[in-house]
């Protein structure tokens, strides 16, 4: 009876977010309704009394994984600046929005906490309750991205989307296994931050989806590890599982620093412009083939080296004097061949196969520290 009881309130928490998100975009009826359903939750079901003996312990592994979060970004921000945030020491604005979104947030947190101590052998409650808090926020922060190209429908995939999910999965778990304590401390400390800080990093694109990622893993890892060593339920057959779920991550792993290394035949890089549009386009990754200068052909998409950049672009072109070539090329969204002439010790290679969308990451990175793409 519990169980279909949570659903139902799922639900109409669900429609809620719905219609005072999209529908009718209005907040306070949104920031009503979590609350009226939460406070349902606690006089329905009750606050079961607290006091796993593992708590103070995940405290103190989710405090110090935060605190080394927060140093290691805010000293990423020595070298890559740093911007202002709204904070203000306003009353109006620290009651407006800090302690409303607090106290959002400790809401949140205590309707998970219900769900996942009245369904403590079902897993799927905590599961559905985790997806709804995460379309929750993704809605919320949808509004102020303009996804009207594949970059722009990536970044808010890889900024947004993984981060929030990750988030809102490892309070779950948390909550689940130990505590709502360590996991209101985390989501507080986590969202909170940005409203209650003058400044904070400039981090970009790249390094902010991969840190934000990152933690939620870290801290996954550190209370799993924590959690089956008092509970002393480690076993064998676990750890081998363990151990064949990573081959094929590090297989994926060798073969991508392979293809980047360039040590063999192919080699993987990212594409920094749209001049090859619709053949591939900006934040595709292409792989090229090395191969003599006698095996390649007019109509090809050769890779090549051109004033510290990389090009790849068509062959319209080839002229062989004295086994010396010199080939002319054209970018196939341009109107106009290339300026230039590729001379043949400046290629590199033919280009095989494209992956869509996986060289973003290499872009933002690169545009770190040398603000040079690939073309």
């Amino acid at each position: 009876m519990k169980k279909n009881e949570i659903y139902i309130l799922e639900a109409i928490l669900f429609v809620c977010i719905i219609i005072f998100n999209i529908v009718y975009k209005n907040y306070i009826y949104l920031n009503l309704s979590i609350t009226t359903i939460g406070i349902y939750f606690i006089v329905r079901f009750g606050l079961m009394k607290d006091n796993n003996y593992l708590k103070k312990g995940a405290i103190r592994l989710v405090i110090s994984s935060l605190l080394t979060y927060f140093i290691t970004i805010y000293a990423l921000g020595l070298l890559l600046g740093y911007q202002k945030t709204i904070f203000s020491f306003k009353l109006s604005y620290l009651m407006k929005v800090v302690l409303i979104e607090a106290f959002l947030i400790v809401m949140e947190e205590l309707i998970r906490y219900i769900i996942s101590r009245n369904t403590p052998h079902q897993k799927l409650p905590i599961i559905i309750y985790t997806l709804i808090l995460a379309v929750l926020n993704i809605i919320i922060e949808i509004n102020g991205y303009n996804l009207s190209d594949n970059e722009a429908k990536f970044i808010f995939l890889s900024t947004v989307i993984v981060p929030v999910l990750c988030r809102e999965a490892i309070c779950s778990y948390i909550t689940y296994k130990i505590s709502y304590v360590p996991s209101l401390i985390f989501k507080l400390s986590i969202v909170l931050y940005q409203y209650i800080f003058p400044i904070i990093p400039n981090l970009g694109n790249y390094l902010y989806a991969t840190t934000n990622t990152l933690l939620p893993y870290v801290i996954y890892i550190l209370i799993k590890k924590f959690h089956d060593y008092k509970d002393n339920e480690k076993t064998y057959h676990k750890k081998a599982n363990k151990r064949l779920a990573t081959i094929p991550l590090l297989t994926l792993l060798i073969i991508l620093i392979i293809l980047i290394s360039g040590v063999f035949k192919h080699t993987m890089i990212a594409v920094g412009s749209n001049s090859m549009v619709p053949t591939y386009e900006r934040g595709d990754a292409i792989i090229y083939e090395k191969r003599d200068i006698k095996n390649i052909k007019v109509g090809e998409i050769i890779a090549f080296r051109k004033d510290g950049r990389i090009i790849t672009h068509r062959i319209i072109s080839m002229k062989n004097s004295n086994n010396k070539y010199t080939i002319k090329t054209k970018g196939d969204a341009n109107r106009t061949p290339d300026a230039f002439i590729v001379e043949d010790k400046e290629i590199l290679g033919v280009v095989k196969f494209r992956i869509k969308y996986i060289g973003f990451p290499t872009l933002w990175f690169n545009d770190l520290y040398t603000g040079k793409g690939t073309e």
